[in-house]
């Protein structure tokens, strides 16, 4: 099943990991581009990262929710999907940003730290929106081939497919919240 799926959506997984790798390499670009006063103050900034992450929890539920939802109405009358390529793009811009601010904070151990960090607060919330992306650009495709058809079936099936999605963003939530910054709190040695 799992690679069935794989299969019929291999140019839109495709598609994705190309978008990913433009957009970490253009954070890092934007980073190494700054005035070095800029460079300067972002590095202070992250100095405190630790005082950060050890004395607050990670509280994106509201926001996640409220991030899809809107996403979720406006990829139904189509206009969803540029600006969810938008706010995709910006989402792994601002990982290569961060990474490359670490990186020059502590070279390889705030490279190593970076991608901990982001792996345990984002891997999965990327992942979900991943495969939000996955199912938003097949409606979309499935909507316009049948322009002048009956669209109740494919819009009740992607709206279960985007419940589906809701679900997984309350559980990732729920587990940043009561999990993120302590596992992320483990790995501060490295700066």
């Amino acid at each position: 099943m799992k690679c069935r799926w794989i299969r019929i959506n291999i140019s839109s997984i495709r598609f994705i990991l190309s978008f990913i790798l433009i957009a970490l390499i253009i954070g890092f670009i934007l980073f190494n581009n700054e005035n070095i006063n800029v460079k300067e103050s972002v590095i202070n900034s992250i100095k405190e990262i630790d005082i950060n992450i050890v004395n607050t929890r990670e509280n994106v539920f509201l926001y996640h929710l409220g991030l899809v939802s809107i996403f979720i109405v406006l990829s139904i009358i189509l206009i969803g999907l540029p600006l969810y390529l938008i706010y995709y793009f910006y989402e792994f811009v601002s990982i290569g940003y961060l990474l490359s601010v670490l990186f020059s904070y502590k070279k390889i151990n705030g490279l190593l730290f970076g991608v901990i960090f982001t792996f345990i607060n984002k891997i999965l919330f990327l992942v979900i929106l991943s495969y939000f992306l996955i199912n938003m650009i097949n409606y979309t495709k499935r909507y316009i081939k049948s322009f002048k058809m009956n669209k109740n079936d494919l819009i009740m099936n992607y709206l279960y497919k985007c419940f589906f999605v809701i679900l997984l963003v309350i559980i990732n939530d729920l587990f940043l919240y009561f999990f993120g910054n302590k596992l992320s709190s483990i790995f501060l040695f490295l700066l």
